[in-house]
């Protein structure tokens, strides 16, 4: 138990560069679990929503349940990463509501450029260069129909954690706000 406690909070027996590596693993695992929040969410509403509502704007059209879907997998994702940012990653004994505001804030950052700007731009790309629809199907697993659409948002996610990562610990949680041990420099 002493070893899965270490990994998840740290301790004072780490050197710099363990914990460096930690928090690292630790980042990486956060942000599988809210990558699995956020597109399991997303599958969930697109399963059970059938209903299409295009729009067209400048010229491109698109379906705006897939925006709404967007949004709810970006909120239900972004409470998941503030919270085991804040434990597991930067360990952080900050205000909470500076830091969950400065958290939304980049989040809306990298929602508005890459949940909703690249992703969008990776659906054009998908169905007006290579002409695959994102409602085709790229396999099957049972009687579930993996689509290139489901493909894009995982693809999308990894650019949404690297980026996120640089986020939070550029504007969100504050050096003098994490726990060190020994010493070392979070």
């Amino acid at each position: 138990m002493g070893a899965i406690k270490t990994v998840l909070y740290g301790g004072e027996h780490l050197t710099e560069k363990q914990e460096k590596i930690r928090k690292l693993f630790m980042y990486l695992v956060s942000g599988g679990l809210t990558t699995l929040v956020n597109t399991v969410s997303f599958l969930v509403f697109d399963l059970l929503v059938k209903k299409e509502v295009n729009l067209s704007v400048f010229g491109y059209e698109f379906d705006l349940m897939v925006l709404l879907n967007q949004i709810i997998a970006w909120t239900l994702a972004v409470i998941t990463a503030y919270v085991l940012n804040r434990i597991f990653v930067f360990r952080s004994s900050g205000s909470v509501i500076r830091e969950l505001l400065s958290f939304a804030a980049a989040r809306v950052v990298s929602f508005l450029i890459l949940e909703l700007g690249v992703f969008s731009i990776m659906i054009a790309v998908c169905e007006g260069a290579f002409g695959c629809p994102k409602e085709d199907a790229m396999f099957l697993i049972g009687s579930f129909k993996f689509t290139y659409l489901y493909l894009i948002k995982i693809l999308n996610a990894v650019l949404v954690v690297i980026a996120n990562y640089v986020l939070s610990k550029w504007f969100v949680f504050k050096k003098e706000d994490m726990k060190t041990y020994g010493g070392t420099d979070s």
